[in-house]
């Protein structure tokens, strides 16, 4: 059996990034969501998943993100043009 470790999904609030936290979190999978908001939207978040407001550049908040979720994988989503 495949462990299931404990993901972030930056731009997880936008259409593409919501959908992959959307199947993470229906596989099982422990996720969390870090998104600056500019694109994607709170209510787009799956309830009980964690959402930080915030940017992918920022390493205290990632690194507070790391500690706290213990994140062992990342999927990047974030962009914006």
């Amino acid at each position: 059996m495949t462990q299931k470790v404990p993901v972030l999904v930056t731009g997880g609030a936008g259409y593409i990034g919501s959908h992959a936290v959307l199947a993470l979190k229906d596989g099982g999978w422990p996720v969390a969501v870090i998104d600056n908001l500019t694109t994607g939207f709170r209510f787009a978040v799956p309830d009980g998943v964690p959402l930080y407001e915030g940017d992918i550049e920022d390493a205290d908040l990632l690194a507070r993100i790391f500690s706290e979720q213990g994140t062992k994988a990342i999927m990047h989503f974030a962009g914006s043009i």
